[in-house]
């Protein structure tokens, strides 16, 4: 396996039958998560095995979503169309992103941080992680006002 493959528990591929086992499909699906660096839906992740020649059947790329987004590796927003999946980034980030299109930005905030640093501690919690999505409109799907 190389180095620029994501870890993915779990899953293996079939050596017996020489056919694409689940653990390729979801090793695909991933890296088309990985490559595009922003959110995708569903359907855009079955078109676009459809275009790279593998065929992943929708509801496939769905239970591969679902899997995956269960094992956390995944961050979701949902969308006009319904949910938009990315892969977790394995830097610690903060997100604001639109749920009209998805689009976001990544930011930093020094009180959230303090914040969060006492909030195990107050509740009796340890080795707390967080992930921040906050959600809005950009501008370029706000409604255009006549």
């Amino acid at each position: 396996m190389s180095s620029d493959t994501p870890v993915i528990p779990g899953y293996a591929t079939s050596s017996v039958t020489g056919r694409r086992g689940t653990g390729a499909r979801r090793t695909e699906i991933l890296k088309f998560l990985e490559a595009s660096g922003r959110f995708l839906t569903a359907r855009q992740l079955h078109v676009l095995s459809v275009i790279q020649g593998s065929g992943t059947s929708f509801s496939t790329v769905c239970r591969i979503l679902r899997s995956a987004d269960a094992s956390g590796l995944l961050e979701v927003v949902h969308v006009p169309s319904g949910k938009a999946y990315r892969l977790l980034s394995a830097s610690h980030e903060h997100r604001l992103a639109c749920r009209g299109c998805g689009e976001g930005a990544l930011f930093t905030s020094e009180a959230l941080e303090v914040w969060l640093a006492g909030l195990g501690s107050r509740y009796g919690f340890h080795d707390v992680r967080h992930a921040v999505n906050v959600t809005g409109t950009c501008r370029r799907c706000l409604p255009i006002k006549a």
